[in-house]
């Protein structure tokens, strides 16, 4: 569609709505104005015979009161006075007050006479029909001496009507009748109101509820109908008022509205053609030029022609907008040129690869540099694609494709991937392929893909080299602790869930160090490292973690392959025999489980196992704290060397024939030397008194359990055995002491020591006794079962004493 039929189609909707939009908001507003009149006019009409009506039902009031407190009426009413009928109740009587009939009611509301005045016999029917209703009448009140007025219809007339109370003149007399006169709203009175009113009045017998009040105003052309309820004298809207006014004023606006909007739209037609006249003359004409220059341009290709429009409006700053971009498309064609001979050059220079592939039709484009440079063969675009990705390692063809794929699928434009490939030598060459997406469909997915190749086998080679130096312990050659923490973050990140730690401590390090120097110090290390690499399997990750500390990964075995490990190493360690002294490793392990989630926190529990053995490991030299307790406890009590050592021994083994675990096999050896710690805070005098203890004392003497446990506490290398300190005098059926502990309340290791501990006290002699032998040792072992020992224990412990034949 041209600009032309544009413009002139958008000119004419424009005119349509204009004149449409006018019309309707001048009608609507007139419109509103005249409803506004008219609506004041029906509602002064009815004002207006509201206020006729009221006057003429005053009127007819006052004659009847007049009537009715009249002396006479009252004496009629007592004894029906022909005399008063033929005086007053006559024809010109009624002519004469203008009244339609009359009628006298006695007390009991019954007719007692009656008159009416050119009223036909259907008519007068229901008019008494209306009027002399009991159920109405009776609701008057008959003490009262005042007139009730009103109006009722009858076929479509209107009557005005009084009700008042007969009585005296004086009106000192009680009520004795009702009299009740009313005329009919004749052609005059009729007329006198269509005259005040401007209007034309009717009245209509209502057919419909008594009680609906509806309102209804209808409008044509030239005429206003309204209706309108009036209440009949018993209260009911039984009387319809129609109203019917000329509507003057609306008939005049809308002719005034017909002949203004003729004029106002023959003088839109004239605007718009001279609107039409200047488009054409100014717009069009020089738009014409322009887009005829455009389309020379477009089938010469040639950006060197130029267009010159007159004048200084936006076509001629369009035409020289349009000659200056024809000048950069010039330039702009001259550094394309040198940038593709440019790109050439460098991909020639670099042998860099180029690489543009139309994913839709999969097909490739390689330039020659590359193609040769991997010995690729393929004829045409699609074959090439083929034969692409057939050159690509299998390791890494699977990652490759997740890659293409993850690519592919993200709103991300940019990629960079690496990988193998063979040349046509059949050589591993390492690629770098750095691109983007450069073109989508309209729902966003890729359609083609620009990358470009680099070779990269060399700086592979180099960051393997370095890598490794990286990653390994120069002294040991194992891997180095940057190392291991890549690994543990690595199973932190994928949730590996089956793995354990190892960690050792190679006692002695400082002592040869300081005494044979570091020479010696690192042959040391370089020898347990030797030891460590042959005893684990190839899987295991074996690393320096720093100094004398070395870290063991192990993923996807067992807890015996560990525990048996952790031997195995220990027994190796000891068979080194090239220092001048005994060559030991503390060893600790911990497993991710439901309590250690993270790489950390299982590296914190196989630490802490690492020193507890350390503590119990004669050979090492951090065993300080263990032996100033023993010391500080032999050179106050009776405790002896021997006791505690066979207390460690004996438990030792009967925690193995029981089936416990490595580390809690140490910390029973611990609690074996130091179950009685808290003795060195008794007084001596209890301590090595004798005789028999005195209640006050016995209750001091018991209170070695918590000392120790406090001592054990507050020593963070003894602090996991301290609840088994503070048990060991507990009784399996809860009368030891301190705690009252009954049965596997009391931990495992307490029971133990507990069992261990009462047999040798009474096998060996002491100060205060003398040594029994071991058939009564074992016989009150049997008697104190399920009371002071755990039963299963004083079995287990009877059958390991036959093993040794001790029994």
């Amino acid at each position: 569609m041209s600009v032309r039929l544009k413009t002139l189609i958008i000119s004419i909707m424009s005119f349509l709505l204009f004149v449409v939009f006018t019309n309707v908001v001048s009608y609507l507003v007139i419109d509103k104005y005249i409803n506004k009149i008219e609506s004041k006019t029906v509602d002064d009409s009815f004002d207006v015979l509201t206020s006729i009506l009221n006057k003429e039902e005053n009127s007819i009031k006052s004659t009847s009161l007049d009537w009715a407190h009249w002396d006479e009426t009252y004496n009629f009413l007592e004894n029906k006075n022909e005399e008063y009928i033929r005086q007053n109740i006559v024809d010109n009587t009624m002519q004469q007050l203008k009244v339609s009939f009359i009628y006298y009611l006695d007390q009991n509301n019954d007719m007692f006479y009656k008159k009416t005045y050119l009223l036909e016999d259907e008519e007068r029917s229901e008019i008494e029909k209306k009027l002399l209703n009991k159920s109405y009448l009776g609701k008057i009140n008959p003490s009262s001496i005042e007139a009730k007025e009103g109006v009722i219809s009858s076929n479509n007339k209107l009557y005005i009507v009084s009700i008042a109370p007969i009585t005296t003149s004086d009106e000192r007399s009680k009520p004795n009748g009702k009299l009740i006169i009313g005329r009919v709203a004749d052609k005059e009175l009729i007329n006198y109101i269509n005259t005040i009113s401007k209007s034309n009045i009717k009245f209509l017998d209502k057919l419909k509820d008594y009680n609906n009040k509806e309102e209804l105003t209808i409008k044509n052309n030239g005429y206003i109908l309204a209706s309108k309820f009036l209440k009949d004298i018993n209260g009911n809207n039984s009387i319809e008022v129609t109203i019917d006014i000329e509507r003057y004023l609306y008939n005049i606006g809308l002719s005034y509205l017909m002949i203004f909007g003729s004029l106002y739209i023959v003088a839109l037609l004239i605007v718009l053609l001279i609107d039409r006249f200047v488009l054409n003359r100014f717009v069009l004409k020089r738009l014409k030029v322009l887009n005829s220059f455009i389309g020379d341009i477009t089938n010469k290709k040639d950006t060197n022609l130029r267009i010159m429009l007159d004048g200084n409006d936006e076509f001629s700053h369009i035409a020289q907008s349009t000659n200056n971009m024809l000048e950069e498309l010039a330039l702009a064609n001259i550094d394309i040129k040198d940038m593709h001979e440019r790109f050439t050059l460098v991909m020639e220079a670099t042998k860099d690869g180029y690489f543009d592939l139309n994913i839709e039709e999969s097909r490739l484009y390689i330039n020659e540099e590359w193609k040769q440079a991997l010995g690729y063969e393929a004829g045409d675009d699609r074959e090439l694609f083929h034969e692409h990705f057939s050159k690509i390692h299998p390791e890494c063809l699977e990652n490759l494709r997740k890659r293409y794929k993850d690519i592919l699928n993200s709103s991300t434009d940019f990629f960079d991937i690496s990988y193998r490939m063979f040349n046509d030598m059949g050589e591993i060459v390492w690629v770098s392929q750095r691109g983007k997406i450069v073109s989508r469909d309209g729902e966003g997915k890729p359609l083609r893909l620009i990358s470009v190749l680099i070779n990269i086998t060399e700086r592979k080679k180099y960051e393997e080299d370095i890598l490794f130096l990286s990653y390994s312990d120069k002294l040991t050659g194992l891997k180095n602790r940057a190392f291991m923490e890549r690994e543990l973050e690595e199973l932190d990140r994928n949730h590996y869930e089956k793995y354990f730690l190892i960690m050792g401590d190679v006692n002695g390090l400082k002592l040869i160090n300081d005494a044979l120097g570091h020479k010696e110090g690192d042959k040391l290390i370089y020898n347990v490292s030797k030891e460590l690499k042959r005893l684990c399997s190839n899987d295991d990750i074996v690393s320096r973690w720093g100094g004398d500390e070395f870290v063991i990964l192990i993923k996807g075995k067992s807890k015996d392959y560990v525990e048996e490990l952790i031997t195995k190493i220990k027994v190796a360690c000891d068979s080194i025999k090239d220092f001048p002294i005994n060559v030991s490793i503390a060893l600790g392990y911990a497993n991710r489980d439901e309590e250690n989630v993270d790489s950390e926190a299982v590296m914190s529990v196989a630490e802490k196992r690492m020193y507890r053995n350390k503590l119990i490991e004669k050979k090492s030299t951090r065993n300080a704290v263990t032996s100033s307790l023993l010391r500080t406890l032999h050179e106050k009590h009776s405790e002896t060397e021997e006791h505690t050592m066979r207390i460690k021994e004996l438990s030792f083994k009967l925690g193995t024939s029981l089936g416990l675990s490595k580390d809690k096999l140490d910390e029973l050896e611990l609690l074996g030397l130091l179950h009685d710690i808290g003795k060195i805070g008794i007084p001596e005098h209890i301590l090595l008194k004798p005789g028999k203890l005195t209640n006050d004392e016995w209750e001091i003497m018991k209170t070695h359990t918590e000392i120790g446990y406090r001592i054990a506490k507050s020593t963070p290398e003894l602090s996991h055995i301290a609840d088994e300190i503070l048990a060991h005098h507990e009784r399996y059926d809860g009368t030891g002491y301190p705690n009252g502990w009954k049965g596997e309340e009391i931990p495992l290791l307490a029971r133990i020591i507990n069992v261990v501990d009462s047999f040798d006290v009474m096998t060996h002699k002491r100060e205060y006794k003398e040594a029994k032998d071991i058939e009564y040792a074992v016989e009150e072992l049997k008697r104190c079962s399920s009371k002071q020992f755990d039963p299963i224990l004083v079995e287990e412990f009877l059958k390991l004493l036959e093993r040794e034949e001790l029994i």
